[in-house]
């Protein structure tokens, strides 16, 4: 420990958007300051991400801007040296590849003081073996997983011991900040009945809605392929994709190429998802890869019933019939089905969306998770001190 009897600890974010990962690490650090302080000084670097500055500034955390361009990017790996030195840094914590691998670099062998090496890994995608090796095992010594489901990868398809990972949800329910933030939140039907209007919703209109950057793994496509179905049946329903991303134009072309224009509402990015989740009747989640699903947590902390795609952690969530229905990923006439089966059925709707939103204030709660995110750190540095 330093002079001060603290652990100092830095998260370092390669990533330039402010994602779920982002408000992950933004969430957690607010809270490990407010209740872990008396072990920890805490510390971030990002990556000129100017959103990820301005929320963590919110809470008063100490961060930094380093640029980093590329995995050769050896003005950053020095950057970083230096500040592992100047703030006597004991613990680092990488979210990305890229600041994995030039901190990595970075805090290796630093001036004969062992830094602890953490990963936290929010993604699913499977791990090259070549990298794998080189990175994870060299360069990391423990792991933080959001789902069961990447740390059965990490373990099966890079041989990682799985004593060295630590399945750790993303902390999604913030119950405890003075802010007087809660574990419940509540629209009443006015708020509801006025983010509808935004979106040019009728009363009479069910609003089936996908919220998430728009981009290939997301599934916007399965369920563009289930509304066409759907409205063969019935025309009632109004399909909402809420985000940004790269796939935008061709989200659109698709629409207009199977005449699903009266249908579709394309808002963009949205601030307060939340909102937008209280006005909807039913979430959809159709991922093709997910390593947990962050807008299924904040759904069913708003109690709204999901309907999700069975891959990735998605199922440690959501138990098919329980807390909300599962379909088998792709299978658009699958999820067709399973919204025409569950969107006249209120009753059902009300049970699904309160039996996750139960789950999820025991699983993701973000005072827990600090002090899970606590003890892994501390049991890490003892092993070193």
């Amino acid at each position: 420990m330093n002079k001060k009897n603290k652990f100092n600890i830095l998260h370092i974010d390669g990533f330039k958007s402010f994602g779920g990962a982002q408000n992950d690490i933004v969430i957690l650090l607010g809270f490990m300051k407010k209740y872990h302080s008396e072990y920890f000084n805490i510390y971030v670097i990002h990556n000129n991400n100017e959103r990820l500055k301005a929320e963590l500034d919110k809470f008063d955390i100490s961060n930094f801007s380093v640029r980093m361009t590329n995995f050769l990017d050896i003005f950053a790996v020095f950057k970083i040296r230096r500040f592992l030195k100047r703030r006597d840094i004991d613990l680092v914590n990488f979210h990305s590849s890229l600041d994995h691998y030039l901190g990595g670099i970075a805090a290796v062998s630093i001036f004969k003081k062992k830094i602890v090496k953490v990963l936290t890994r929010h993604v699913a995608y499977k791990v090259d073996f070549l990298k794998g090796f080189l990175i994870y095992r060299f360069l990391t010594d423990g792991f933080i997983v959001i789902s069961d489901f990447i740390k059965k990868s990490l373990v099966k398809d890079i041989k990682i011991n799985p004593q060295k990972i630590k399945t750790i949800y993303s902390p999604r329910i913030y119950s405890g900040f003075d802010s007087g933030d809660e574990k419940e939140v509540s629209f009443y039907e006015p708020e509801k009945a006025e983010m509808r209007k935004e979106l040019g919703i009728k009363p009479s209109e069910k609003m089936i809605s996908l919220i998430g950057r728009l981009s290939g793994e997301k599934g916007h496509e399965i369920l563009i392929k289930a509304a066409e179905l759907i409205i063969k049946k019935r025309n009632d329903l109004k399909f909402v994709i809420i985000g940004e991303g790269e796939l935008y134009d061709r989200i659109i072309n698709l629409i207009k190429e199977k005449k699903l224009n009266d249908y579709f509402v394309l808002s963009g990015f949205k601030e307060n998802i939340k909102k937008f989740i209280a006005a909807s009747d039913l979430i959809i989640v159709p991922s093709g890869l997910e390593g947990m699903g962050s807008i299924i947590i904040e759904s069913c902390a708003l109690k709204k019933a999901v309907i999700a795609s069975d891959v990735g952690g998605i199922p440690e969530i959501i138990v098919n019939n329980e807390t909300g229905l599962l379909f088998k990923a792709g299978d658009f006439a699958e999820l067709a089905d399973r919204i025409i089966f569950l969107i006249d059925k209120p009753e059902l709707i009300e049970k699904l969306g309160l039996n996750c939103y139960n789950e999820v204030i025991k699983k993701f709660d973000a005072k827990i998770i600090s002090s899970e995110t606590a003890s892994f750190y501390l049991d890490l540095l003892n092993k070193i001190s």
